[in-house]
């Protein structure tokens, strides 16, 4: 579903403190505004040691009016362009009492209640400003600070920039021709209707910011002009008396029904072309949306005077590429902001004309341990965004979350710039665009499949391995699909390293659940099946599986051949087996029990039971020759799981092969 913060999902005070796991990495946090308390509440709570810091001494970055870092672009009309709980982090909801659209004090005081629900203020170092960040020599990252007590380095293991992209502004290059008599800021210094009253005002851009501030001067000034050179899309912020952002659709969703519902609303909202605009060059949806709900009845009672781009300045007039002329004392240029990173050298971390690759807009390919936050331009709200990268980041640093190999990220990284330039008109504004709803499932789907690969601590390799398959997106629905249709029931942990080997010779049953287990968990899986079974079908689908013909008279030489076709370089390996279906009789196979005494290798027991329709991990053990302890251990496990007690279960294949 659509992305919906309710009063519901609010998550529990943290009340004690949180303990550091000192044998994590150590990670810096660069920025206390939306982004940064989002990455430092997720590192605190994963127990992650990390120092935040504040070049100001103040909390919500962008959304403090007069922040004291002096980076802040809030004016005193400014409220969100996202309702409230579609801008919420996932388990702290907005109060209930906001109006759909916050203002900024409502937002402010929301980050505020944020770091105190969570209780991790005392992580956040204010007044103190990062100077330079550089590599170390062991491929650490070295951070230079300065605040009240001086100037020092420290080494962190990581370093997540959230340092926000909005702050830096962007000035038309090259500057227009001509002269011009009167004063000019950037919309990043404009505060309130103070500074327009009663002078001659030209706003220029098409962007948020100039439609707020341009609806705020005619109010107050003594003319408005409004120079938007290329036209864009105006969307309102109510549909139908909603807030028209909660007409959203699910993220899995192709982006052509994205596009077709920001056309829509385009349409409901009608055209600017009536107010002497040029038509939009482009489609809705191939631009960062733009809303306002009163700049249109500013320009309906004259209030406001649309003009085209600028050709020159001329001393206290703005001359325009239709020709016409307006009188100006006072320039406002809402022309956005430069992506940049004051700590980095440029040859080390630059985004030249606001375009810096990135994989999921979070990891740079080539400096590990370097993660950015909020670094995106979304349709949306950029904080749900920067939760679920830093629940990301926070989940890799703990190792729960292990990513593909280099060659996959610079793929998927070069896809998503292919179609990020297919679906938005070229522009610096559109470098970092992503869909909400799209990002957020997409980096969802990404880190359940990390979570897979860190469970069985098998590393993707750089190629896939031929014929071994390997667990995908498709295989995974499958196999849950079919498990569900089928009402098995899955149970148990995932073997936590190794590659895994099956070795199902007994049914035809057998080795599809157990493919179908090792499917579900993305686990890398060769078949060791005897030969009788590759004939026919069946045979045709086991060797497209990848399955090996077993040696019966030495099944340990097969696996040491399929340890040396490993990857990763893990020291031994798990085996697998579909085990004690009491459908068969009263005992459990052993084959597994005597290849692992014969290997020294650990064993891992996958398991099904017909009657009780359920299917799943047995626990990881090194087999000792104490059989009988062996099987206490998996009479127990089995009767946890299954509610079946075998108390009458005798082993006499495991005793027998034991012996020899």
């Amino acid at each position: 579903m659509a992305y919906l913060v309710k009063q519901s999902d609010r998550a529990p005070a943290v009340t004690s403190p949180v303990p550091v796991d000192e044998s994590l990495p150590r990670a810096c946090v660069i920025g206390a505004g939306s982004s940064g308390i989002a990455a430092a509440k997720q590192l605190y709570l994963a127990g992650i040691g990390f120092d935040c810091f504040e070049k100001g001494s103040d909390i919500g970055g962008t959304w403090v009016l007069d922040n004291s870092n002096g980076q802040s672009a809030c004016y005193d009309t400014l409220e969100i362009n996202t309702s409230c709980p579609r801008m919420a982090y996932s388990d702290f909801p907005m109060p209930a009492d906001y109006p759909p659209y916050a203002r900024h004090d409502q937002v402010r005081a929301y980050f505020e209640q944020y770091v105190d629900h969570f209780g991790f203020r005392h992580t956040i170092t204010f007044d103190t400003t990062v100077e330079d960040v550089s590599r170390a020599a062991d491929g650490r990252w070295d951070v230079r600070i300065t605040g009240p007590d001086g100037t020092e380095t420290r080494t962190y293991d990581a370093v997540l920039v959230a340092n926000g992209h909005h702050w830096d502004p962007r000035w038309p290059e090259p500057a227009y021709p001509g002269t011009f008599d009167g004063e000019q800021i950037h919309a990043h210094d404009y505060r309130s209707g103070d500074q327009l009253a009663g002078r001659d005002v030209v706003v220029v851009g098409a962007g948020n910011s100039a439609m707020d501030i341009a609806v705020e001067s005619s109010r107050v000034a003594r003319t408005t002009t409004w120079s938007v050179r290329r036209t864009e899309w105006v969307l309102r912020k109510f549909l139908l008396g909603k807030p028209s952002d909660q007409v959203a659709l699910p993220g899995w969703l192709p982006w052509w029904v994205t596009a077709a519902r920001l056309r829509i609303g385009a349409t409901y909202a009608g055209s600017m072309t009536k107010y002497g605009l040029p038509a939009p060059a482009h489609k809705p949806g191939q631009s960062h949306p733009v809303q306002s709900d009163q700049i249109r009845e500013r320009l309906d009672a004259g209030a406001v005077t649309a003009r085209p781009g600028i050709e020159r300045l001329d001393g206290d007039r703005v001359v325009f590429v239709d020709g016409t002329t307006a009188p100006a004392d006072l320039i406002v240029w809402a022309t956005g902001y430069r992506v940049t990173f004051p700590f980095f050298k440029p040859e080390l971390v630059s985004a030249q004309d606001n375009d810096l690759p990135l994989w999921k807009r979070t990891v740079h390919p080539d400096l590990p341990g370097l993660y950015f936050i909020g670094l995106v331009q979304a349709i949306g709200a950029v904080m749900p965004i920067a939760e679920a990268q830093s629940a990301w980041v926070a989940e890799t640093l703990a190792g729960r979350y292990v990513p593909p190999a280099g060659d996959v990220v610079r793929r998927q990284m070069a896809a998503e710039h292919r179609r990020d330039t297919k679906q938005f008109y070229a522009s610096p504004r559109h470098t970092m665009e992503v869909d909400f709803d799209h990002y957020l499932w997409d980096l969802d789907r990404e880190l359940k499949a990390g979570r897979e690969r860190a469970a069985t601590r098998a590393p993707a390799p750089a190629a896939e391995p031929a014929p071994a398959p390997r667990g995908g997106g498709v295989r995974r629905t499958l196999a849950r699909v079919l498990l569900g249709a089928a009402r098995w029931r899955a149970v148990g942990e995932v073997p936590q390293r190794g590659v895994l080997v099956g070795a199902p010779h007994t049914s035809n049953w057998d080795w599809v659940l157990t493919m179908l287990l090792a499917w579900r968990y993305g686990i890398t899986i060769r078949l060791l099946v005897k030969k009788e079974l590759f004939v026919g079908p069946l045979g045709w689908l086991l060797r497209r599986t990848g399955a090996v013909e077993l040696d019966r008279k030495n099944p340990a030489a097969t696996i040491k051949e399929l340890l040396a076709e490993a990857d990763g370089g893990d020291p031994w390996l798990i085996g697998i087996a579909a085990e004690g279906t009491r459908s068969r009789g009263d005992y459990w196979k052993s084959g597994f029990y005597r290849i692992a005494r014969q290997t020294g290798l650990p064993i891992t027991l996958a398991f099904l039971d017909v009657p009780s329709r359920t299917v799943g991990w047995g626990p990881t053990f090194h087999p000792t020759g104490d059989v009988g302890a062996a099987m206490d251990v998996l009479r127990d496990f089995y009767a946890d799981k299954t509610g079946f007690n075998p108390e009458g279960f005798t082993p006499p294949r495991l005793r027998e092969e034991d012996r020899t």
